[in-house]
């Protein structure tokens, strides 16, 4: 009876392993990434700030200009991640406003499709006191998947330029990070977290060099 029993269980498992690893296979379809700013919690609590602020697509200057990433599967196949309408340079744009819009600043993000966050003003090229426009030369998501674990690992490289409407002058700066992490069960979540985390640490860096002279931004020495 004893192994009567045993067997049962192991075919059951074996039925629930077979499910399991069909599930695993991956079948083309896109993740979508939706880039959003953490909150600070290891800084100066944000108030607010007097400039004007309009921020403007990013050029998009990856050397290959497709998917963010894919995961590949343990069972084969792959899923894709992208920017929702993958398009990068609009994605970090926005991502960028609402960092700022969260700092105590007034912004407004000029993006193809989109819209102005409710409740700021709006600037446009001539009224904006700062107008921030960049570069995205790598947002890249990797995850693969082995028995048993599925390593995430995320880069990126950005340059943003500021232009101060006072006297004409610039602010450059140049965002890099990398993160990685591994977990046992995957969930897209996970790669989501990852990225977010990782372009909030660089924007945090980001403010922790400028400093507001003025309405205008200067570059701390």
């Amino acid at each position: 009876m004893r192994h009567h029993r045993w067997s049962v269980s192991l075919w059951l498992w074996g039925v629930v392993s077979l499910v399991v690893m069909a599930g695993c296979a991956g079948k083309g379809e896109t993740v979508w990434l939706d880039l959003q700013p953490g909150l600070r919690t290891d800084g100066p609590a944000p108030k607010d700030s007097p400039e004007l602020v309009l921020v403007e697509a990013f050029e998009d200057l990856r050397p290959e200009k497709g998917k963010t990433g894919l995961r590949t599967h343990l069972w084969g196949g792959v899923t894709y991640f992208d920017v929702p309408g993958g398009v990068p340079g609009a994605a970090v744009a926005r991502l960028v406003g609402e960092y700022l819009a969260r700092t105590g600043r007034q912004v407004t993000i000029n993006v193809v499709n989109q819209p102005d966050r409710p409740g700021t003003p709006a600037a446009t090229q001539g009224s904006a006191d700062v107008t921030i426009t960049g570069q995205v030369q790598e947002l890249s998501v990797h995850a693969k998947s082995r028995f048993g674990s599925t390593e995430i690992s995320a880069k990126f490289q950005v340059t943003v330029l500021a232009r101060n409407k006072a006297d004409g002058s610039t602010v450059r700066r140049v965002l890099e990070g990398a993160r990685s992490k591994t977990v046992f069960w995957f969930d897209p979540e996970d790669v989501q977290a990852l990225v977010n985390a990782m372009l909030t640490d660089s924007l945090n860096r980001l403010l922790d060099n400028v400093y507001l002279e003025g309405r205008s931004w200067r570059l701390k020495s």
